[in-house]
C-alpha cells in the first residue's frame, strides 16, 4: 500500500531560498573584492582637448577595473576638471601633458581619490631629452635636397646670403656653408645651437649662429638681403597656427630680396580630406602639424610672394638624394607620409609632407 506523501512542516516551509548556483556565487564574492583590492598610480595624457570624451570614458572604465565605478554625476565632475585641465596644457604647450594620479580610499571603503596636474614641456625641453637619449645626427647625416638645389640655382654661393630658420644641428647650415654660402642660423633651443656654434667653429664657415626664437624678433636680421629664406621641419613641426605663420612670411618679405626665395616643407591635407579638430590637436602632439592650403594663402595675402612650386617632399628628396642617403633617418619616410598620426595603409593616409617655394616680387 502506498504512503502518502510527507506533508511540509512550518518549519520546512520557512526555510529561505538559498543561493547554490557556482557562476552567481562567483559573481558575489568578487563584487566583495574592491573592499580588499588597492591601487595607485598615475596615467599620462597627451594634451589634446578633443579626446576629452574619450579621455573620460577611459578613466571611467579603467577605475571601474578597480572596483570603482563611478555615478553619473562623479563622472560629470571628472570630466570638468579633466577639461580645464586639457585646456591649459594645450594652450601652454601641444607637448605639454595632463597626469591623472590616483589612489584607491583604505579598505574596507571601495572609492577612490585622484587629482589632475599638468606637466609642462617646451621646444626646448623636447629637443634637450633628444640630446640626453638619441644618437647624433639627430636629423640625418645630409642636407635636404630641396634646400641645396633651390641655393645652387639662385647663382653663385659667395653672392646668394642664406638664411636658415630652425636651424638644429646644422643638417643644412653646415653643407651650404662648406659650399660657400654665407648662412645666418637662427636656432631657438640652446643644445643644438650650441652643437651648431661648435661644428661652425671647428671648421671656420662663414656661418653665424643665433640663438633665439624666430617668432619673437630678437634676431635685429639686414632687410632685403637674403637670397634665400628657409625653414627645414619647422611650419611642419613647430608652428601652431595661422598668426605664427603670417609673422614668419611677414619676416622672410621683409629679409629676402627682389627675386629671393622662400622655401619651407609643410603638411597639407590631400584632394577631398577637411581635417577636424581632434586631427589639428593631435597632429601637434606627434609632431607633424597640419595645415591647408587656405590657411597659408590666408597668410600671404598682401605679401609679395609668387607660388613657384608645390611638390611631395619625400618623393622630391628620394629622387635626388644619394641612394645611400635614403631615406635620411629612421623615422623620415614614415613621419613625411602622415603616417605618425594615422594608423592606416600608406597609400589611404589622408595628408602628407610637400617642399613650398615662393618667390619675392619687387
Amino acid at each position: 500500500m502506498a504512503k502518502a506523501a510527507k506533508k511540509p512542516s512550518d518549519k520546512d516551509s520557512k526555510r529561505p531560498n538559498r543561493e547554490t548556483n557556482v557562476a552567481v556565487l562567483k559573481q558575489a564574492m568578487v563584487k566583495r573584492l574592491p573592499r580588499r583590492v588597492s591601487a595607485s598610480g598615475q596615467m599620462v595624457l597627451p594634451a589634446a582637448p578633443a579626446l576629452l570624451d574619450h579621455y573620460t570614458e577611459s578613466l571611467h572604465k579603467y577605475f571601474a577595473t578597480l572596483g570603482r565605478v563611478f555615478t553619473k554625476e562623479e563622472t560629470e565632475h571628472m570630466r570638468g576638471i579633466l577639461e580645464k585641465k586639457l585646456n591649459e596644457a594645450f594652450t601652454a604647450s601641444p607637448y605639454a601633458r595632463v597626469v591623472v594620479h590616483y589612489e584607491t580610499d583604505a579598505p574596507p571603503k571601495t572609492s577612490l581619490t585622484y587629482r589632475m596636474t599638468v606637466s609642462a614641456s617646451s621646444i626646448g625641453d623636447e629637443y634637450d631629452h633628444w640630446v640626453q637619449t638619441r644618437t647624433p645626427p639627430f636629423f640625418g647625416a645630409h642636407a635636404d635636397a630641396k634646400v641645396m638645389d633651390v641655393a645652387r640655382s639662385l647663382g653663385a654661393p659667395e653672392q646668394v646670403p642664406v638664411l636658415d630658420i630652425g636651424a638644429g644641428t646644422g643638417r643644412n647650415t653646415l653643407p651650404l656653408a662648406r659650399e660657400g654660402f654665407k648662412v645666418d642660423a637662427i636656432e631657438l633651443t640652446p643644445a643644438l645651437a650650441s652643437m651648431l656654434r661648435e661644428d661652425v667653429a671647428k671648421e671656420n664657415l662663414a656661418a653665424t649662429v643665433y640663438e633665439a626664437d624666430a617668432l619673437a624678433g630678437a634676431v635685429q636680421l639686414p632687410e632685403r638681403h637674403y637670397g634665400l629664406v628657409f625653414l627645414s621641419e619647422v611650419i611642419a613641426s613647430h608652428i601652431r597656427n595661422g598668426e605664427q605663420v603670417r609673422a614668419l612670411f611677414e619676416g622672410a618679405a621683409d629679409a629676402l630680396r627682389e627675386g629671393g626665395y622662400l622655401l619651407f616643407n609643410a603638411f597639407l591635407p590631400k584632394e577631398g580630406y577637411k581635417p577636424d579638430s581632434l586631427a589639428r590637436e593631435l597632429s601637434q602632439v606627434f609632431w607633424c602639424n597640419l595645415f591647408t592650403r587656405g590657411e597659408f594663402a590666408a597668410a600671404m595675402q598682401g605679401l609679395p610672394f609668387d607660388l613657384i612650386s608645390d611638390e611631395i617632399a619625400a618623393e622630391y628628396e628620394q629622387a635626388h638624394l644619394p641612394a645611400e642617403a635614403w631615406p635620411p633617418t629612421g623615422w623620415y619616410a614614415d613621419w613625411a607620409a602622415g603616417l605618425d598620426l594615422f594608423d592606416v595603409p600608406r597609400d589611404s593616409v589622408p595628408m602628407e609632407l610637400r617642399w613650398l617655394a615662393y618667390k619675392r616680387r619687387a
